[in-house]
């Protein structure tokens, strides 16, 4: 049954904007300012700021643990969070591991609650054009590599690499290992970004941080959005609504990820998973997001 959502204060990255939604089913018909002259359902919005739901980076999911365990993450990691996509980085050590890494990986996503993403982490010696093309050919969305050393980078063929992505473009995503200083962090960064952009090879330039949104910028080179966390016509019925109030009234749509003490509703796919206090907890509904165009959509906002 089709029905609106009228005075909507939609927030989309840094800007507000008021709008109203005519939706049916898991999909948004429309958004427009005006939607006066249907007679339909309407639910008033006036009250609340409205964002998508946020994407999830989560390198440390508890495949081994009990169904209790493995729920309670979900649920405070995830959906009291405003999440309904976790994004996160299967490890294989050999090219023959592949296939068989990201089968066992969705064989223990079978009870998720909410969709994933599932890109891989390899050593930098598995970046090689062989094995770029078996992950173009199963659509990975995104190739995090292992950087022990910077200097490694220099020897690496970037051309060949850049020839074997094309046209899939998933992103590189660089995995330093941890350091204590900021400063040294944020050279190896640029370090890794001037690089990138001289060979003109498809990469993320900043870190993912675990249990954070991932950027809007990550989201559109990973081909995730505009199928996920974006609210637009034609699109899924998948938002938070954050109670209007001083903490939450001049934040972006970032910034009230961490006001989630004032998030009173989350809509999965056209369905509540959470009302207030209540949260309606559906093992296995999750589905895994295939990503058939990294990368075609640029930054608008």
């Amino acid at each position: 049954m089709a029905y609106i959502i009228e005075n909507i204060h939609l927030m989309k990255g840094q800007a507000l904007v008021n709008t109203n939604m005519m939706v049916e089913g898991e999909r948004i018909i429309t958004t427009t300012s005006r939607l006066n002259r249907h007679q339909l359902m309407r639910m008033d919005a006036d009250k609340f700021i409205m964002t998508p739901t946020h994407v999830l980076f989560d390198s440390s999911l508890p495949f081994s643990g009990s169904f209790k365990e493995r729920k309670e993450y979900y649920l405070n990691k995830f959906i009291l969070k405003g999440s309904t996509v976790l994004f996160t980085a299967v490890k294989v050590q050999f090219e023959r591991q592949l296939e068989e890494k990201l089968k066992q990986a969705k064989s223990e996503l079978l009870d998720s609650p909410i969709d994933y993403v599932l890109g891989i982490s390899i050593p930098l010696r598995l970046l090689q054009p062989q094995f770029i093309r078996k992950c173009k050919k199963i659509k990975v969305p995104a190739i995090f590599i292992e950087i022990d050393e910077m200097s490694n980078l220099l020897t690496m063929p970037w051309g060949w690499i850049k020839e074997a992505l094309f046209p899939y473009n998933c992103p590189i995503i660089p995995v330093f290992p941890e350091s204590k200083h900021k400063k040294e962090r944020q050279q190896q960064l640029y370090d890794w970004g001037d690089l990138m952009k001289r060979e003109k090879v498809p990469a993320v330039y900043e870190d993912l941080k675990d249990s954070t949104p991932v950027s809007r910028s990550i989201l559109k080179k990973t081909g995730i959005f505009p199928g996920k966390s974006n609210l637009h016509s034609g699109g899924e019925v998948s938002y938070n609504l954050y109670n209007i109030c001083a903490e939450t009234n001049q934040r972006d749509e970032q910034g009230l990820f961490f006001q989630s003490r004032h998030l009173a509703v989350t809509v999965d796919k056209g369905k509540v998973i959470r009302a207030g206090t209540e949260v309606y907890y559906r093992p296995g509904k999750g589905e895994n997001v295939i990503i058939k165009t990294p990368g075609f959509f640029t930054d608008n906002y």
